[in-house]
């Protein structure tokens, strides 16, 4: 069972409550932990030039920073009053998500957990939101919250039973851990999910509809993909977890079942795309977030998340 000992949280400034601190401290519970609190600040009057000499500028970021360091400080001391240990870890960036990304290179965390922004949900391609970023280019799994407390309530786990490669095998089999691991935490069931598009035909000119029998094609699909489904799931000795094969693209699919389930979280992997396909078209991860009303949370493919 993959259990994460070192986890970055983001502090996102001074607020009475810290989800993402909430929920790391529930692996606290059950595990011997290292909360890494990270917070990156940036104001943009320090652009002003004209206005601000540049001693006054360095004068203004010490005092920011001295400042934010202080209110971390007492976010590590209830930690040290728990027995947790922590690191606290304040930034300078104009660029949040770049900020997380060399943080996770410099203290490796086995897993980064955020609360989900406001403009998540966003699919402008030119303007690309914080977390659509992250679940791109986090190079460990992401854990993106939107309810301040995990309740006993449904996980769901989107494998791909079609993985042809090593690589995506394994990150089959790491989703599966993962929520094994969240599931004994959180003391819910999970059931996994997978999703799959029947292909239609267009009539053609003069000849009207091709002759083909999609409902043999709907049931040879379904039956191969419970089949493989049934086949990993008895591998990782989980043949006792529901699952769910269903059709529809999955960004619009998995929503849905986790709207009917009640789902508290999601656990899916995602493949980062580059240039002008990232730009328009993204990744199911993305496009997942974009819809759901609950926690998601992302694993990479080819990356070795440990023991």
């Amino acid at each position: 069972m993959k259990i994460p000992k070192q986890i970055l949280v983001v502090v996102s400034g001074r607020h009475a409550e810290h989800p993402a601190l909430e929920r790391a401290l529930k692996f606290a519970q059950f595990n011997d932990v290292h909360i890494h609190l990270f917070n990156s600040i940036y104001e943009p009057v320090m652009e002003l030039t004209d206005v601000l000499s540049s001693d006054h500028r360095k004068a203004l970021k010490r005092q920011y920073m001295a400042d934010r360091h202080l209110y971390m400080e007492t976010l590590a001391d209830e930690l040290q009053k728990q027995g947790i240990n922590s690191t606290i870890h304040v930034v300078w960036h104009r660029e949040l998500h770049e900020a997380i990304e060399q943080a996770v290179d410099e203290i490796a965390p086995d897993l980064v957990i955020k609360r989900i922004s406001a403009d998540a949900s966003s699919t402008n391609p030119f303007t690309m939101p914080v977390d659509r970023h992250l679940i791109r280019y986090c190079k460990v799994p992401l854990l993106l919250i939107k309810d301040a407390e995990w309740q006993n309530k449904t996980i769901l786990a989107a494998i791909d039973p079609n993985a042809q490669d090593e690589a995506h095998k394994t990150l089959n089999r790491d989703i599966l851990d993962y929520a094994r691991m969240i599931s004994h935490t959180t003391e819910s069931d999970f059931h996994t999910v997978n999703s799959y598009i029947v292909p239609t035909l267009m009539p053609v000119m003069g000849m009207g509809y091709i002759d083909v029998d999609f409902d043999r094609i709907r049931r040879d699909t379904i039956d191969s993909h419970e089949s493989k489904i049934e086949a990993l799931l008895s591998e990782c000795d989980l043949s006792h977890i529901p699952s769910h094969v269903i059709e529809g693209a999955p960004d619009e699919a998995t929503p849905e079942l986790a709207d009917k389930l009640g789902t508290q979280l999601v656990i899916l992997g995602t493949v980062g795309r580059t240039g002008l396909s990232a730009a328009f078209i993204g990744n199911t991860a993305e496009h997942i977030l974009a819809n759901l009303n609950c926690d998601i949370l992302t694993l990479s493919a080819g990356v070795d998340f440990g023991d």
